[in-house]
């Protein structure tokens, strides 16, 4: 199969500066918190200067209370780490482990290792005073057992935070199949206790929301949905759906609820797809298929992107997803307090 980004069209790499700043000002229209988020399909530093308008322009519009996050693979040189110490409050990179693990899941386009530039960026932010750090990992089936190995690699280079991910699926890659998300569970449990007994946090998007109840999962099904602006032009709620139609597998077509219209200099909103995305939420799944559920208020369905993946609609379910919830809610205490970390 082609690599990544080699069917994305040139002119749908990077966003369009003028799209960019309609979204800000919509976004500062609806909300008052002052916050962007950085991340991209493939890799948001690869438009680096982009980013640097953006903020700009983003500075502009809230001022300097602004709060950046940034979510990257870390595979970035002197230049750009400079201004991510300088202007990024929260940086997730995405890391998989020790360097044989990590290469062998994130090899560069040339087939090269990209672990020695990774954890040295990861060892010079985790070591930033003022800012949030952590490193999302990856974990294959196979290497489901190996999390508590994988937090001690992180431990040493002065990593505090960390979020496990299980690969629940590719929507570029066939070859990743959904594993049983149970088994992920079963390990991450001695894990996340490890991490607390070692001074670290350990959580994976199974449990974000053990900390206090919710509405709805995360912010994509939030009202009015925060916009993701992809760099195709579109409006989307959630990381999933990161490009628009044109490249986007069917189903993930309903996380999209927006579209920069070029000649009118605005985006033109869908409002019958935004309205079925902002009622996700525990009342209406609570009415449907979660009614009865006991962790209804801590999982409000899951993830918006996986969860369409599987079921096939927004408002349907994983049994994959629940049975890991569930779990996970046996052996992880609801309401313990706050989690100290933010993962968009």
């Amino acid at each position: 199969m082609p690599k990544w980004g080699e069917n994305i069209a040139p002119a749908d790499r990077v966003i369009d500066l003028e799209f960019a700043v309609a979204g800000l000002r919509d976004y500062v229209a609806w909300s008052s918190v002052p916050a962007i988020r950085f991340f991209a399909a493939g890799e948001a530093t690869h438009g680096f200067s982009r980013m640097v308008e953006i903020h700009r322009e983003a500075r502009r519009l809230m001022g300097p209370g602004l709060r950046v996050e940034l979510q990257t693979n870390g595979d970035f040189g002197e230049e750009v780490a400079r201004w991510v110490e300088d202007n990024v409050h929260i940086v997730w990179i995405s890391a998989d482990g020790p360097p044989q693990l990590h290469d062998a899941q994130r090899p560069r386009l040339d087939g090269r290792g990209s672990s020695d530039v990774v954890l040295a960026n990861i060892r010079r932010l985790a070591a930033h005073p003022n800012m949030q750090f952590g490193v999302r990992a990856t974990f294959m089936p196979e290497h489901f057992g190996r999390q508590i190995e994988v937090l001690e690699f992180f431990r040493s280079l002065g990593v505090r935070y960390v979020c496990g991910a299980p690969a629940y699926s590719s929507t570029v890659n066939p070859n990743i199949t959904v594993p049983v998300l149970q088994d992920f569970a079963h390990h991450f449990v001695p894990a996340f206790y490890h991490a607390q007994r070692v001074g670290m946090f350990y959580q994976t998007h199974l449990m974000v929301n053990f900390d206090e109840p919710v509405a709805c999962y995360c912010r994509a099904c939030t009202k009015p949905a925060h916009p993701q602006l992809t760099s195709d032009g579109y409006v989307s709620c959630c990381d999933w759906a990161s490009f628009g139609p044109g490249y986007l597998p069917g189903l993930l077509q309903d996380c999209i609820y927006g579209k920069w219209d070029a000649a009118a200099k605005r985006i033109v909103y869908f409002p019958e797809k935004q309205d079925r995305i902002e009622i996700r939420n525990i009342e209406t799944l609570g009415a449907g298929p979660c009614q009865g559920c006991p962790v209804l208020e801590h999982c409000a369905g899951g993830c918006i992107g996986k969860v369409v993946v599987r079921s096939g609609d927004l408002h349907k379910i994983d049994p994959n997803w629940c049975a890991a919830v569930k779990y996970l809610a046996k052996n992880i205490p609801f309401n313990a307090g706050l989690y100290p970390v933010r993962h968009s």
